[in-house]
């Protein structure tokens, strides 16, 4: 990771906060923080399937034409098949409204 380096001239502050959450706000936040980990899990799994499918299908000897198609993994590509999947995916089924649609969009790894 780079480095920060301010520039010549320019003040850097810093601040220390601390949270001290009450226990229905501590919920919330346990439950954003294991959507953005669903999320992420889930589009690992969305994009690695096609790779596990072609790889299978290339140790049979089907040509490289006759593959499966790639899937797209771009944040848009991906925004769209969670949306359109989340609704019917049981792993998803009956909690995904509970939370902020944006702690599904910014689900962060390892």
């Amino acid at each position: 990771m780079k480095k920060f380096a301010p520039q010549l001239g320019f003040p850097v502050l810093a601040h220390k906060l601390a949270l001290d959450p009450n226990a229905t706000a501590m919920c919330g936040l346990h439950s954003h923080a294991g959507a953005a980990r669903a999320a992420y899990n889930w589009a690992v799994a969305h994009a690695t399937a096609v790779w596990w499918q072609r790889r299978a299908e290339q140790s049979y000897g089907i040509p490289e034409e006759e593959l499966t198609p790639w899937r797209s993994w771009s944040l848009p590509a991906l925004r769209k098949a969670f949306n359109e999947g989340k609704r019917t995916d049981p792993r998803f089924a009956g909690w995904w409204e509970e939370d902020s649609k944006e702690a599904y969009n910014t689900g962060d790894g390892p």
